[in-house]
């Protein structure tokens, strides 16, 4: 693989607790021989000087997206996350024909929000804000340092002093070793085992992984970032970190929220904030912005969690995966009309789901694989019954829908339709990507 970044979101929390070893592991059995040889892929880790990623931002002409990561709409534009990367930038008034405008090279981003003319991206710990009043010439405008997360979405850790992994090199292994014993996977170079057909796989476990102020865009239900008023919020996998960004061009850190652990997303739905995470889903009462405030915790089996909401339901995803450790693949609908007794409604099975997206009583549920599903979710205790479409030949994984207009990711590259008749949707455009097979 020429671009090891496709892998980056499929090992977070797998890594940080071993599942990878386990599953390894699991793979092995004994023969009558007493030798067993086995072949490993090995990811070792390149690491880059915090001063050189500091110095690589740069506003480049457009280059072919790769491996597309979140998405995010402002007005007529469209930003589309390569992971690990930068950011591309569209021009996105013409729905059935998307301009490409620039590619932002920022190292370690995943995650982007915009209000105005400012952009703001994570660049591994730092925070990043740009000035996209010019899309083709995008300006740095400021760089809070070292206020996110030091352990990078792969769970590696990284300081001014380690620098950061800003790729990996694969190397094939063959390990020779007693069938009573245990192969030794820790050689001091600090990599990633894979078994060969968890390296083969990764790749399609995981895609990118919604709601704002005016002013504001819309991400998808996988982003980490979230607007409202003021502030921008950004979660990590223990933490709200809280920015005041009155003064959009210097954001500065202004509180932090302890969340607890395996967090994953944040919805923001008027004054409230949802909080996905691997065992279940926290409300804050956000009517103060520089302080939310903990609700209440609505608890469900381990799984990747990414949620949305209204005024009296949340819908939340469930599923399978080495990353998120779930052994359901579901929908639960979740009755929030009273904040602080969240209750669950109904839960539904599903194939393998993804990221969701909601308009109205109109649900749109990506379930990987086996693509697109559309729901009618008017009568929450029936929504199986009320599938309006399925779009079953392309791989979903996450979905903005708004006004009428659909972006999906997929494993292919990014599709816009146009939905005014949810039963059936109609394709506008395609952004392919051109990444390696």
């Amino acid at each position: 693989m020429n671009d090891h970044y496709k892998l980056i979101g499929n090992l977070t929390s797998a890594l940080l607790m071993g599942a990878i070893i386990v599953a390894t592991l699991s793979l092995f059995s004994c023969t009558d021989s007493c030798e067993t040889t086995e072949t490993y892929v090995y990811l070792e880790p390149v690491y880059t000087s915090a001063s050189e990623v500091r110095a690589s931002f740069e506003s480049m002409e457009p280059r072919a997206l790769e491996n597309a990561g979140k998405i995010y709409r402002k007005d007529h534009f469209l930003f589309i996350n390569e992971l690990g990367k930068g950011i591309h930038i569209f021009n996105n008034n013409d729905k059935t024909n998307p301009v490409p405008l620039s590619f932002l090279n920022i190292p370690g981003s995943f995650d982007v929000a915009v209000k105005g003319d400012i952009m703001y991206v994570d660049s591994f710990v730092d925070l990043v804000a740009l000035d996209i009043s010019d899309p083709t010439n995008v300006k740095l405008v400021s760089r809070v340092e070292n206020v996110l997360s030091n352990f990078d979405i792969m769970g590696f850790y990284s300081s001014e002093e380690t620098g950061f992994v800003t790729d990996f090199i694969e190397i094939e292994s063959i390990q020779v070793y007693d069938c009573d014993e245990s192969p030794i996977f820790d050689d001091g170079r600090g990599g990633i085992w894979l078994s060969v057909d968890q390296a083969a796989s990764l790749d399609q476990n995981f895609r990118a992984e919604s709601g704002g102020s005016p002013g504001t865009g819309l991400g998808g239900s996988f982003a980490r970032f979230a607007i409202y008023k003021d502030f921008l919020y950004v979660v990590d996998n223990w933490t709200m970190h809280v920015f005041d960004i009155d003064n959009l061009r210097e954001p500065h850190e202004v509180n932090l929220v302890d969340l607890g652990w395996g967090i994953e997303t944040i919805f923001p739905y008027q004054d409230k904030l949802f909080i996905g995470s691997n065992i279940g889903m926290q409300i804050f009462d956000n009517s103060d912005p520089i302080n939310p405030q903990f609700v209440s915790e609505f608890q469900h089996a381990m799984a990747c969690d990414p949620v949305v909401a209204n005024d009296e339901f949340a819908f939340i995803t469930l599923r399978t995966g080495n990353r998120c450790f779930g052994i359901d693949n579901q929908l639960e609908v979740v009755n929030i009309s009273t904040l602080d007794n969240p209750r669950l409604v109904r839960t539904y099975p599903m194939a393998h789901p993804h990221g969701l997206a909601l308009d109205r009583d109109i649900l749109f549920v990506c379930e990987g694989e086996y693509g697109l599903k559309v729901f009618d979710v008017d009568d929450k205790s029936n929504i199986d019954q009320n599938m309006l479409t399925h779009l079953s030949h392309i791989p979903a994984y996450d979905v903005i829908a708004i006004d009428s207009h659909l972006i999906l990711v997929g494993d292919l590259g990014i599709y816009q339709f146009d939905y005014s008749n949810p039963a059936e949707l109609k394709l506008l455009s395609v952004i392919a990507t051109q990444g390696d097979e």
